[in-house]
């Protein structure tokens, strides 16, 4: 589950950081343009400058032709006021001439600048279409920005977020393995403490033990159980690996007879503890005993039969001798 939640935030973030980068492509694209535009919009207003000035170069030369004009009519009405009329030919056709040619050019003059007018309007008239267009584009590239500042923050959280997960992935990684480390201490620990045992008096066939003068430590040779190898069949007694508190159990069976009895008792390190006695002068004598006891590492704790008592025992195991460690103890 942290491993597809780190995948889809991986994803997201990389998602993000394309939108981002295809936004600022964009951007730096419009911005492009719109530098294009505003020098399309600065070479039109030099041409549309050029074209006044040129109009007013045209209409200086025109004025100042118109002053040419004027100061030779003035000159030619002063020579005819002064000198009587003669039969030049030759200059009054020069100044035909020069009247008609002042005419035309007059004339081309004045059509030039109503063609230089029309052309200065509609480059103004572009002028203002291109400047309207030029300061959408801005604010378009404005709202661009805006929205390439919040997608770059986005992408920095989602950074941010991705960083904190793999983090806490780390983490929980590192306790993964301690908690793995430590489980197995724990498994090894119960193995140690994994004991328990159970035996039976005869290992095959019938018999029976005692009576004696004596006190004699029963060896329960038929095991049935022995995890942790704490009994010994050899002879009898139950040493403790570990400090903890065990449970104990015993039976003792036998056949009724007077002057005989079925007694037997549970020793720790030579101190008696529980007594299991069963007496009848006919049928069968049955007795058990239980005890929980607190031990030490290496304590002892064995049955022994009491004297002048006798048990039998068959391949039905009516004798038997048990123990498990309950908990240990520190």
């Amino acid at each position: 589950m942290k491993g597809l939640v780190c995948l889809l935030l991986l994803s997201g973030t990389l998602c993000l950081s394309y939108i981002s980068r295809s936004m600022e492509d964009s951007v730096r694209m419009r911005s492009v343009n719109s530098r294009s535009m505003e020098d399309s919009v600065r070479m039109r207003s030099v041409n549309s400058r050029s074209m006044e000035d040129s109009l007013r170069m045209r209409s200086v030369n025109s004025r100042s032709m118109e002053d040419s004009v004027r100061m030779s009519q003035q000159l030619r009405s002063e020579d005819g006021r002064q000198n009587p009329p003669q039969a030049d030919t030759s200059r009054t056709e020069a100044l035909t001439d020069s009247t008609q040619y002042c005419h035309l050019f007059f004339t081309d003059i004045h059509a030039a600048l109503r063609e230089l007018t029309a052309t200065v309007t509609e480059q103004r008239v572009d002028i203002r279409e291109l400047t309207t267009t030029v300061t959408e584009q801005r604010v378009n590239i404005r709202a661009l920005e805006t929205r390439l500042r919040d997608a770059e923050k986005a992408d920095e959280q989602q950074t941010f977020i991705l960083e904190e997960l793999n983090k806490k992935h780390d983490e929980i990684s590192s306790l993964g393995e301690v908690t793995s480390s430590q489980v197995e201490e724990l498994r090894k620990e119960n193995r140690d403490r994994e004991i328990a045992f159970s035996a039976s008096l005869l290992q095959s066939g019938s018999g029976s033990i005692g009576p004696s003068t004596t006190d004699i430590t029963l060896v329960y040779r038929n095991v049935f159980t022995n995890i942790g190898n704490a009994y010994n069949p050899v002879t009898g007694i139950f040493t403790a690996p570990l400090k903890g508190v065990y449970v104990f159990k015993f039976s003792v069976y036998a056949h009724g007879n007077k002057p005989n009895l079925a007694s037997a008792h549970i020793i720790k390190n030579e101190q008696y503890v529980v007594m299991a006695h069963a007496q009848q002068s006919q049928g069968t004598l049955n007795s058990s005993k239980g005890v929980v006891l607190i031990l030490e590492v290496g304590d002892v704790v064995f049955v022994r039969l009491w004297p002048s008592s006798r048990i039998e025992d068959n391949e039905n195991n009516h004798n038997t001798f048990s123990g498990y460690m309950l908990f240990p103890l520190r």
